[in-house]
């Protein structure tokens, strides 16, 4: 009976140590990142996904010194995108691509969120 304690012990101890442990997040591919931009969940109504995502990709092509500077480009290109492309139905796209380009930058800078 102690021996069975024993072994669910250490085996609580383990998974505590490793859900407590903080898990490293790769930053997307350039592929990857371009292939989920341009596969959004639910209806899109755009017809302008590449050249949307090519944008919020481009971002990428830039170092920053932090991550709230490469947010702050993420955010430039969102509002710039969504001037240009006010009224043709792709607000669902912009916010798509703006989400995973900030999920980028806080993948390629972990360490400063």
């Amino acid at each position: 009976m102690t021996r069975r304690f024993a072994c669910l012990a250490a085996a609580a101890v383990l998974g505590l140590m490793t859900a407590c442990t903080p898990v490293q997040v790769k930053p997307y591919s350039d592929s990857m990142f371009y292939g989920n931009c341009i596969m959004p969940f639910g209806p899109d109504p755009c017809d302008s996904d590449m050249e949307i995502c090519q944008t919020f990709q481009d971002v990428f092509k830039t170092d920053y010194p932090n991550v709230e500077a490469c947010r702050a480009a993420c955010n430039k290109i969102f509002i710039d995108q969504n001037n240009k492309y006010l009224g043709r139905n792709c607000f669902y796209m912009l916010d798509h691509g703006g989400s995973l380009c900030e999920q980028q930058c806080n993948r390629l800078y972990p360490k400063q969120k």
